[in-house]
């Protein structure tokens, strides 16, 4: 009776293991050559992008430094192998091929690493130019004079013309009061007030 339930019970479980299987991890693997696509296309265009970005000043003075020094480096090599070369020539003939391959070699090191030295150099300058226009610039700004003294605003039109004297057109005619009235008395004003205040 136990051995028909465990054995019922472990079939069970597997039909549900099989069931997890197939809905989240089959679809996983499904998935992930799409998301391997996606994910190197979006490299590709940060690859694409950076080599479409245009190199600045310091960059291409930078990358003409290192072509410069890696082909001087090439350079004293290719000439420490031609020596070598020429020293073991004169005992076998065949070293004068390597040597004739090497001093080739070594001079166009030679003329690339001129070129590139020439290239920086006239990016150098002209950084160093526009450095020195910058500064001269900024002291001839420092050195003008600046008022600190304060100004005040100046006032929109209407308000800003000042008028001296009576006005050209009066605003109403003027009456001269003949007959002032007479002050109240305190009884009086007490009076008025007892009767608002009884209102």
């Amino acid at each position: 009776m136990f051995v028909g339930n465990s054995i019922g019970l472990g079939g069970i479980s597997l039909v549900i293991a099989a069931v997890v299987w197939l809905l989240i991890f089959v679809p996983g693997y499904a998935n992930r050559s799409q998301l391997k696509a996606s994910e190197q296309l979006v490299r590709n265009e940060q690859k694409q992008i950076r080599a479409n970005v245009p190199l600045s000043v310091d960059q291409r003075l930078q990358r003409l430094i290192n072509t410069q020094r890696g082909f001087s480096l090439f350079f004293g090599f290719g000439v420490l192998a031609a020596i070598a070369s020429a020293v073991m020539a004169a005992g076998d003939g065949f070293w004068w091929i390597a040597f004739a391959i090497i001093t080739p070699i070594s001079l166009l090191a030679l003329f690339v690493q001129r070129a590139a030295g020439n290239q920086a150099a006239k990016l150098a300058s002209q950084r160093q130019r526009e450095r020195v226009s910058v500064r001269a610039q900024a002291q001839r700004q420092v050195r003008q004079p600046q008022s600190r003294e304060w100004t005040p605003n100046r006032l929109p039109a209407p308000l800003a013309s000042n008028q001296i004297g009576e006005l050209a057109a009066p605003l109403a005619d003027v009456i001269e009061i003949q007959n002032p009235k007479k002050a109240l008395t305190s009884s009086e004003i007490d009076a008025i007030l007892a009767r608002r205040r009884a209102i």
